[in-house]
């Protein structure tokens, strides 16, 4: 018989992203992330009430200087996040929840934070937030090895991942992490780290553009949204856009040893050289491969265009079915028609995107529910920035989502089927600040999603989406419950 975490009440947060320096940090809730932990520290609640924040905690690919994986300069970078005044508030609250009797903090490994699963690592921050009192320490609980955390909450199972575990972009290796770790701790020389797709995708390519573009770490659906307007806003990102090549070779790589379960043997399997796909002269759109067609005229049309320095917006879809509209795009880019125009048009399948929608069913909750034991009541996962509420299909259980503490923007259809409001963010994406981005009304959203699970009165397990709505001053800060989004457990 096995025995788990037994708690009155658990709060799931995720993807906080604390890292980056001044105005290109994409968290900005310091104050409500802090009320939470708060709320939890003085919850009424007599028996254990936990805070977890599930994955993506601290943004190590966010923080100079950039590295695929900085075992050395983790420290340093634990540091520098802890002391930046955007977020001393979150580990001050932090350190106020572990010093409560009763309560309990822990913290779950994701995919930007994959540092954390190194011992130095682990105890330096367990020193900021507990310091020397052995009794917070206890109170402290980190999840390093791909586990994640699983816990009952009255009536019902909760099971806690990240969510980069289903995902090929994304997926860690914990088995190379953990005999780094012990290496590290022996004294001996620390194997290279292999980066997944996703990070090499940060480090090589994003990180590059966001100096002059910061809404590309806001702005969803990424494909189908942030790449077209890359490459309408600067035709020189031409290079950087086609280095995505490249990592999906990285991507299939890992795919196919996620399927054949090598990122859990004992031994490494050596990546492969993975060379760019091929790409038809340097107007050729990701994913389209192989021989001239009968189109080659036109292409040959495109091709002057963009070396007259006029790039379509198609050099950058991911595969076939993510293609809008290209063939009358590049043909638009031929005869000179304004990009800002051209790309009101291409983005029209954004008009449909349901990727918001908390009930819309996505690959992440698609593979968890198929991997996880159909007994397990309530399935709660990260890593999309897009909260979900989602009755599983197998079993009777429900999976949620918690979203991101992060900024997120999106182009409302009203926006863009309107070509005088599309030109005007147009201009603003070409060179807005993260502030000139926060300062558009209605453009930027801090949801800062929470699934709290509860028992009731009645002894039934509750849970929901719940977003933290800010005021002037704490005491106005308040759970607002996502309408439509509980599920019960009785």
């Amino acid at each position: 018989m096995r025995d788990w975490i037994q708690l009155d009440e658990l709060h799931v947060v995720s993807d906080l992203h604390l890292g980056g320096k001044s105005g290109f940090q994409i968290f900005a809730s310091a104050a409500e992330l802090a009320w939470v932990a708060d709320s939890v520290a003085q919850s009424k609640r007599a028996g254990p009430v936990a805070l977890l924040i599930n994955g993506d905690f601290i943004d190590f690919l966010a923080e100079e200087p950039s590295a695929y994986f900085d075992p050395d300069g983790v420290l340093a970078k634990i540091d520098r996040v802890v002391a930046d005044p955007a977020f001393a508030p979150v580990f001050a609250a932090l350190r106020r929840l572990v010093s409560a009797p009763n309560r309990l903090l822990a913290i779950n490994l994701g995919n930007h934070d994959l540092e954390l699963a190194l011992p130095w690592a682990r105890a330096h921050l367990v020193e900021c937030i507990c310091g020397a009192d052995l009794a917070a320490r206890a109170r402290l609980l980190l999840v390093n090895d791909g586990t994640g955390f699983r816990c009952q909450v009255g009536r019902a199972t909760v099971v806690c991942v990240h969510g980069n575990e289903v995902d090929s972009w994304n997926v860690a290796d914990y088995e190379q992490l953990r005999r780094i770790g012990r290496d590290g701790v022996f004294g001996l020389a620390i194997e290279p780290w292999t980066p997944n797709a996703g990070t090499q995708m940060v480090i090589d390519v994003m990180n590059r553009i966001k100096r002059d573009y910061p809404f590309v770490d806001l702005l969803k659906p990424e494909t189908e949204g942030v790449l077209p307007i890359l490459a309408a806003l600067n035709p020189g990102l031409h290079r950087n856009l086609l280095d995505l090549a490249g990592v999906a070779g990285r991507k299939a790589f890992d795919m196919a040893r996620m399927k054949a379960g090598f990122l859990d043997a004992s031994q490494p399997v050596d990546a492969p050289a993975v060379a760019p796909q091929p790409v038809y002269r340097a107007s050729r759109p990701l994913g389209m491969v192989g021989t001239r067609n009968a189109d080659a005229a036109l292409m040959d049309q495109v091709e002057t265009a963009w070396r007259s320095g006029v790039t379509p917006i198609s050099l950058v879809r991911g595969t076939q079915s993510q293609q809008l509209n290209f063939w009358s795009a590049t043909w638009d880019f031929v005869t000179a028609k304004p990009r800002h125009e051209v790309l009101r048009e291409a983005l029209s399948g954004l008009d449909k995107d349901r990727s918001f929608e908390f009930g819309t069913v996505d690959d992440t909750f698609r593979e968890l529910d198929e991997q996880l034991a159909a007994d397990i009541d309530i399935v709660i996962a990260g890593h999309t920035h897009l909260e979900r509420s989602i009755a599983r299909q197998r079993g009777r259980g429900h999976y949620f989502n918690s979203g991101t503490w992060a900024r997120l923007m999106r182009i409302a259809p009203a926006t863009r089927q309107d070509e005088a409001k599309f030109k005007q963010l147009f201009q603003l994406l070409s060179g807005g600040t993260m502030a000139a981005l926060d300062a558009e009304p209605g453009l930027v959203e801090r949801r800062n999603t929470v699934v709290s699970v509860w028992t009731d009165p009645a002894g039934a397990t509750q849970a929901e989406l719940r977003h933290v709505q800010g005021g002037a001053v704490p005491a106005a800060t308040a759970f607002v419950p996502v309408a439509g989004s509980r599920f019960t457990k009785s």
